[in-house]
């Protein structure tokens, strides 16, 4: 296999069957991302700069394609051994885990369970009272949130991240869900001398410039206004809440979001209800697969009865 093959997307299953990959390329990796050279890299290792380019030139004779750019200064990756550094940085976070879990147990404590929230909507508003109502049913369990995009969510579920995840209406039927709220979007509009809530159609909304929200609720905006057979003019993009009532409040368009995404007080922008009504299931998930810790059962058990 030559270096001018077409590239290779190799992942982490890729590598424990490939004997003899030196840990010591991988570890190197990231650290020459990072410092745009080998010798240095080396030097923040603790090791001998001849030792990290063996490593790396084992590693590069077994995927069959170059992870350094070699000739150029400063050094860089190649795209293949980009996507290698990121794996080797997501193993020594599994890694670290898993230690850390360990040492939960050794020290007598119940363990930690990780909980992937998807944004707005899952960490200001669902997920509080949550944790607030499971610490006082066990204490001794240490909660850890990472908030993670919606489409990454179920790689973080599957790779063992995290231990459970709220997201939207996962149609994947490798997870196991407890619905925990149902959510409803509503269409954003400048206040116009009343904030009494009205309810507007697609229709009305395409006749508007229109402020895209870029977060997890995009794909369930669009499928609401295609359901209809119309298509929202788009003008503005925005990622953050307080982005899109800007805009709104400024009279620079209408938007549709999550209700449990929005803050609790909002002024200069008034809510209507979707015509016909677009709800959005919101659940708590994990992996039917992926080994489970006690502490994340004890905490899929109690939210299975707080939820009843």
């Amino acid at each position: 296999m030559s270096f001018d093959q077409k590239k290779h997307d190799v992942d982490l299953k890729t590598l424990r069957h490939l004997d003899n990959i030196p840990a010591l390329a991988l570890r190197a990796l990231p650290v020459i991302e990072k410092l745009q050279s080998v010798s240095a890299a080396a030097a923040n290792l603790g090791v001998s700069q001849p030792a990290v380019s063996r490593a790396i030139t084992t590693l590069e004779k077994h995927l069959g394609v170059p992870v350094l750019r070699r000739g150029r200064w400063p050094m860089a990756l190649t795209e293949e051994g980009t996507r290698m550094a990121e794996l080797a940085r997501r193993e020594a976070v599994l890694v670290d885990d898993a230690l850390k879990d360990i040492e939960d147990a050794r020290r007598l404590r119940t363990g930690t369970v990780r909980i992937g929230s998807f944004g707005a909507s899952a960490s200001t508003r669902i997920l509080p009272n949550l944790i607030v109502q499971f610490s006082k049913f066990c204490s001794n369990v240490v909660i850890e949130v990472r908030e993670i995009a919606d489409v990454d969510m179920p790689k973080a579920l599957h790779d063992g991240v995290v231990d459970v995840a709220l997201f939207v209406e996962p149609e994947d039927e490798t997870f196991e869900v407890i619905l925990i709220a149902t959510d409803h979007l509503v269409a954003l509009m400048p206040e116009r001398g009343t904030s009494e809530p009205i309810d507007v159609s697609a229709d009305g909304l395409s006749k508007h410039p229109f402020v895209m929200t870029k977060g997890g609720s995009e794909p369930l905006v669009r499928r609401w206004f295609a359901k209809s057979g119309h298509v929202p003019d788009v003008r503005h993009e925005a990622l953050q809440i307080s982005s899109i009532l800007a805009f709104v409040r400024a009279g620079l368009g209408v938007s549709v979001i999550a209700e449990l995404a929005l803050p609790d007080s909002i002024t200069g922008v008034r809510l209507a209800r979707l015509t016909p009504p677009a709800p959005r299931q919101v659940v708590l998930a994990r992996a039917r697969s992926t080994p489970r810790t006690p502490a994340a059962d004890v905490f899929w058990g109690f939210i299975e009865k707080y939820s009843a």
